[in-house]
C-alpha cells in the first residue's frame, strides 16, 4: 500500500505540473498580439498626425487659383496641408494636398508650375491642375508623374461652372479625383509621415504672435490671426478673412510656417523659378506663438529644423508660406 501510495503522489505532481505547464503556454502572446495591458498603436494620418481609420491611398496635390476673381475658393479648409507660393506677377498660387478628406468641392483649380512638382514628385502626390507652363507639363510626361489634367484628357472629372468667368471657373470634387486615380492605375501607396507630431507646442516659449503678417510682393499680402476659442489660427487675404464659398467658414489651421526661400524670374512672361529644394531661415507659429527655425526639403516636404533637430508641428492642418528673400514678415 505505501508502494502504491507512493507511485499515487509521483502522479498527481506530474499531472500538476504538466497543467502548469499547458496553462502558461496558453497565456502566453502570440507573435503580433499586443501583451497584456500594452494597447494597440493607434494609426496616424500621415499629414495631419491626427487619428485616423482611413485606409492607405494616394495624396492629391490640387492647384488652386488665388486671384482676386477666385475668391473665395472652395475647399480649402478641406486640406491637410497648403503651400503657397508666388506664381506670375504678385499673385500667390496654393498648391492644396489632400489625404485625410476624400469627399467634397474644390476649386477654381488651375495651372501647375515647375517648382510645385518638386513638391509633388517628393511626396508621391497625384498632381491635379489645368494644363501648365510648358516645361512643367513636359516634365510631368518625361518623369511619368501621375497627373489629372482638368483641361486635357482628363477634363471629365471637372466641372465649368456659371457663377465665375474663366479661367477661375474650374472646379472638381475628390471623390470624383480618386475615382479617375483607381481608373488609371495610380498606385494607393500611403505617403511616409510628412512631419513629427506632438501635441505640446514647440513654440509655446516663443515670442507672441497673435496676428501675422506676410509681404509676399509689395501688391501682395497674407495674414493669419490667433483665435484662442478654437486654438487655432485665422487666414487673411488682403486684410480679409479667407472663407470658403460653400460653408463660408473661415479657413483655419494649427501651425502656420513661413519660409523664405529663392525666387528668380526665368523668362519675358514672368514665370519664377523657386528654390523648395534649398534650405533656409523661417519662422515656426502655433498657439500664437513664434520661434525662428531653419527649414529643409525631405521627401516632398518643406520641414522645420531648430539646433539641427526637427520640430514637431501641433495635430492638424497646417499651412506652408514660401516667401521669396524680399518678403517680409511680421507678428505681435
Amino acid at each position: 500500500m505505501r508502494k502504491i501510495g507512493g507511485w499515487l503522489v509521483w502522479g498527481l505532481l506530474i499531472l500538476s505540473l504538466a497543467a502548469c505547464s499547458f496553462l502558461t503556454d496558453k497565456s502566453k502572446t502570440e507573435p503580433g498580439q499586443n501583451q497584456p495591458g500594452q494597447e494597440k498603436a493607434e494609426k496616424r494620418a500621415p499629414l495631419t498626425g491626427l487619428a485616423t481609420d482611413a485606409p492607405d491611398h494616394p495624396v492629391l496635390m490640387v492647384m488652386v487659383n488665388n486671384h482676386r476673381a477666385a475668391r473665395p475658393q472652395t475647399g480649402l479648409g478641406l486640406a491637410d496641408v497648403v503651400v503657397e507660393m508666388l506664381a506670375e506677377g504678385e499673385i500667390t498660387r496654393f498648391a492644396a494636398f489632400y489625404h485625410s478628406r476624400t469627399e467634397g468641392t474644390v476649386g477654381p483649380v488651375r495651372s501647375v508650375r515647375n517648382y510645385y512638382l518638386d513638391l509633388a514628385e517628393g511626396s508621391k502626390s497625384i498632381v491635379v491642375h489645368a494644363g501648365g507652363e510648358t516645361e512643367a507639363l513636359a516634365r510631368i510626361r518625361r518623369e511619368g508623374l501621375p497627373s489629372l489634367d482638368g483641361i486635357h484628357a482628363d477634363s471629365r472629372f471637372f466641372t465649368r461652372v456659371p457663377f465665375r468667368k474663366p479661367p477661375h471657373n474650374l472646379y472638381t470634387d475628390l471623390n470624383q479625383l480618386y475615382k479617375a486615380a483607381e481608373e488609371k492605375g495610380y498606385q494607393p501607396l500611403p505617403p511616409r509621415a510628412a512631419y513629427l507630431f506632438s501635441d505640446r507646442a514647440a513654440a509655446e516659449k516663443g515670442k507672441n504672435a497673435g496676428r501675422i503678417q506676410l509681404i509676399y510682393h509689395p501688391l501682395y499680402q497674407a495674414g493669419y490671426q490667433y483665435d484662442d476659442a478654437s486654438k487655432s489660427y485665422i487666414r487673411y487675404t488682403e486684410g480679409e478673412r479667407q472663407v470658403d464659398r460653400e460653408s463660408n467658414q473661415p479657413l483655419s489651421m494649427q501651425n502656420v510656417l513661413v519660409v523664405f526661400a529663392k525666387h528668380e524670374i526665368i523668362d519675358s512672361v514672368g514665370h519664377r523659378s523657386v528654390d523648395v529644394k534649398g534650405a533656409g531661415k523661417g519662422y515656426l507659429f502655433q498657439r500664437g506663438k513664434a520661434i525662428p527655425v531653419e527649414w529643409r526639403y525631405r521627401d516632398g516636404w518643406i520641414v522645420p529644423f531648430s539646433g539641427g533637430k526637427e520640430v514637431p508641428l501641433l495635430p492638424g492642418r497646417t499651412w506652408v508660406n514660401v516667401l521669396p528673400q524680399t518678403g517680409k514678415v511680421s507678428f505681435e
